[in-house]
């Protein structure tokens, strides 16, 4: 994986979660990368489903009280799913992207990179 550096990730993202956009905002930046898939909300009467994105084999969603979900899902399937701590997500997020690497090759590492300087703009020094 040429290139990917899984600590300025996690310090990326664990910085982005100090600042105003938050959890919302991490897990959005990485939508546009080749391989991540963004579920819409879904609202009706009787129930609702937060926007989902998945990233390699691993799902998030936002909860209602602004924490992160996360499942792993393999075929469509969920075999775990938890809610992580604030201190968690950037490495967890990070493993989630060298799945997207590993798939994609260096050729995403630019994608990768855009979503890490926005990050990175958006922290809590914005």
């Amino acid at each position: 994986m040429s290139g990917y550096d899984r600590g300025r990730v996690s310090h990326a993202v664990g910085t982005a979660l100090a600042g105003p956009g938050g959890v919302g905002l991490v897990v959005k930046v990485f939508c546009g990368l080749p391989g991540v898939v963004l579920t819409p909300a879904r609202r009706s009467l009787f129930r609702s489903q937060p926007e989902r994105i998945q990233i390699g084999d691993w799902r998030y969603e936002v909860t209602h009280d602004g924490r992160l979900r996360v499942a792993h899902v393999v075929n469509g399937i969920v075999l775990a799913e938890e809610v992580l701590a604030a201190g968690a997500v950037g490495l967890h997020i990070a493993r989630a992207l060298e799945q997207v690497v590993s798939s994609y090759g260096p050729t995403v590492m630019p994608n990768i990179n855009a979503a890490l300087e926005a990050l990175e703009a958006a922290g809590p020094g914005f």
